[in-house]
């Protein structure tokens, strides 16, 4: 019964010098940290039971229990049950059953713990008479297995998912009906388990959070995102060196997976998140994928992964007509029709009769839409004709040394989310910029942002990254998207292959969606360079991995800007 890391790593010693029961008696005295690195006898000093200043193991579930079993509203004993996978793996959980029964069970599978997840969401289910189970995954807590990360991690999640509601629908205390549940990384295997199709799974209900873990969590577009670092929370080892960090990813395989589980999947599926939020293209891409077959329910705010940062416009309320269902409506009434998406498109947040900055409904993902092209031009801007010149291009020097700050958009908590000012970037030398002419008409962009870059470098790989922007008439520059793509990849996720020197490759950067109107007054800017940290993990300019930037080149990496090789981004436009 070991919770972080200090535990384990005391227990290894202490077994070491030969006392195993001594090892455990002492790990079970060591304050329990929950999820955040809260103490928890600090934060829950009534745990203390027999108050002799040292949280034990069993004084720390005791008054879990009790506390729970208090906020669901009383009335409901606690069990724990080994649950067994089809392979043989055990998986913890802990389930708090109401007295009158048998009910309905609301699940959560999460790598932060049970108890973490019980105090984090038992408060939503009060006086609701339902079965209430957290779940350690595989590898995680007190769960048997080991937990793994590679390109078919989410089979895993898939199956597990399934074989818990399996188990949990037909106990006695259930009556048939399974609803999953999670914000955040308690989201994880919510979104997973959707794409299991188990019949007893009536809802899903997720906020802020995403589905397979390459896509969406640890890698975009072949490059390790700092989320990567969520895996040290299911017992997963995350080295931050060698670098870069290669996985290879088979997008077909996801794809087919995909596609079984939209035929006849009759689960109702709502997730509530944000444009800045590090998961958003999860929900977007479940909206576009399953929407044609009803049930799925998606809300998109102007928010992000934290509090939002730069300039900003105040929401307020959905329509009332609008508002999705809670969880515990959807578990009662699982026919929820046509799928529809309830979003909040951005604007200028300074001039109070800006277009935008309302909400808008639609029952389709993307919405319709023409795709404009602009331009990138040797001259710096950024033009809706391709450039004539046969030979044009741009070069700059990315040292590794010395990256590109991160600075707002969809990052992580504690970088400062949302539509911060790029200026904060203005003096450095390896940044290409490109700039539209003033807008004599708002331009709303609503859905999914690509970049077509034509490159060359004189290292073996590289990284380049892109960045949209609406720069003010102040001259303001919002952050409106960005991502990234690793040069080894340029033929696909699936394989890699060194760059020869000079040779000109065309990258294709997905940089995912948003829903955002550009006032009239404004201008429409890309930048471009090749880091972003610590968004992204900094590539040393080597193929191979290394264990420092000491011996790393300096890499001058080129756009091209001519007619043959028109480096552009691609916007999709809502007139």
């Amino acid at each position: 019964m070991i919770h972080n890391h200090t535990s384990k790593l005391l227990l290894i010693l202490l077994v070491t010098i030969g006392s195993y029961s001594f090892a455990k008696d002492v790990v079970k005295s060591l304050p329990n940290a929950l999820p955040g690195g809260h103490i928890f006898l600090n934060q829950h000093p009534k745990s203390d039971l027999n108050g002799d200043g040292v949280l034990s193991y069993e004084e720390k579930e005791n008054y879990c229990i009790a506390t729970i079993t208090k906020t669901l509203g009383g009335n409901y004993t606690f069990e724990r049950h080994m649950i067994p996978m089809r392979d043989g793996v055990k998986l913890a959980t802990g389930v708090f059953i109401p007295k009158k029964g048998p009910a309905a069970a609301v699940l959560t599978r999460t790598a932060y713990g049970i108890w973490g997840a019980a105090f984090h969401n038992s408060h939503r289910f009060t006086g609701q008479n339902l079965v209430f189970i957290c779940q350690d995954p595989r590898g995680d807590g007190e769960s048997e297995g080991k937990g793994t990360f590679d390109a078919k991690s989410f089979d895993n999640e898939i199956n597990d998912g399934y074989d818990t509601i399996d188990w949990i629908s037909k106990q006695a205390f259930c009556n048939g009906n399974v609803a999953m549940i999670g914000q955040s990384g308690h989201g994880f295997c919510a979104y997973m388990a959707y794409l299991a199709k188990h019949p007893a799974l009536k809802a899903v209900y997720t906020t802020v959070s995403g589905g397979n873990a390459y896509k969406y969590w640890t890698y975009h577009n072949g490059v390790r995102r700092e989320m990567y670092n969520w895996l040290g929370q299911r017992s997963i080892p995350i080295p931050q060196w060698p670098k870069p960090t290669i996985t290879l990813f088979d997008q077909k395989a996801y794809d087919k997976t995909v596609q079984k589980a939209s035929l006849n999947n009759k689960t109702v599926f709502i997730a509530k998140t944000g444009w800045y939020d590090i998961f958003a293209e999860s929900a977007l891409d479940y909206m576009e994928s399953f929407g044609d077959k009803g049930n799925i329910i998606i809300q998109m705010d102007a928010s992000g992964h934290g509090n939002m940062v730069g300039r900003k416009k105040h929401m307020g309320p959905v329509p009332k007509e609008w508002q999705i269902p809670d969880i515990s409506t959807a578990l009662k009434d699982n026919k929820q029709g046509k799928s529809r998406m309830v979003y909040f498109l951005m604007g200028d947040a300074i001039d109070p009769n800006a277009p935008g900055n309302e909400y808008k409904m639609t029952t389709v993902w993307p919405v319709p839409h023409t795709k404009e092209s602009y331009y990138m031009q040797a001259d710096g801007s950024l033009k809706q004709n391709k450039s004539s010149a046969q030979k044009a291009s741009l070069t700059f020097k990315y040292d590794p040394r010395n990256p590109v700050p991160s600075a707002g958009g969809d990052v992580f908590i504690h970088q400062g989310v949302g539509p911060k000012d790029q200026r904060v970037h203005k003096d450095r030398k390896d940044i290409l910029r490109f700039t539209s002419d003033v807008l004599t008409e708002p331009l709303e962009i609503t859905g999914k942002v690509m970049a077509e870059l034509f490159v060359k470098t004189d290292v073996e790989d590289t990284t380049f990254t892109a960045k949209l922007i609406d720069v003010y008439p102040d001259g303001y520059e919002a952050i409106l998207r960005d991502s990234i793509i690793m040069t080894r990849f340029h033929d696909g996720f699936d394989k890699e292959s060194k760059i020869e020197k000079g040779k000109v490759y065309k990258l294709t950067i997905d940089m995912w969606s948003t829903a955002y109107v550009l006032n009239k007054g404004h201008k429409l800017a890309v930048h471009i360079s090749s880091s972003n940290s610590p968004k992204y993990e900094v590539h040393p300019n080597t193929y191979k991995p290394v264990m420092n930037f000491n011996n790393s080149p300096v890499a001058n990496n080129t756009i091209m800007l001519s007619k043959e090789h028109p480096s552009r981004i691609i916007l999709p436009i809502v007139k």
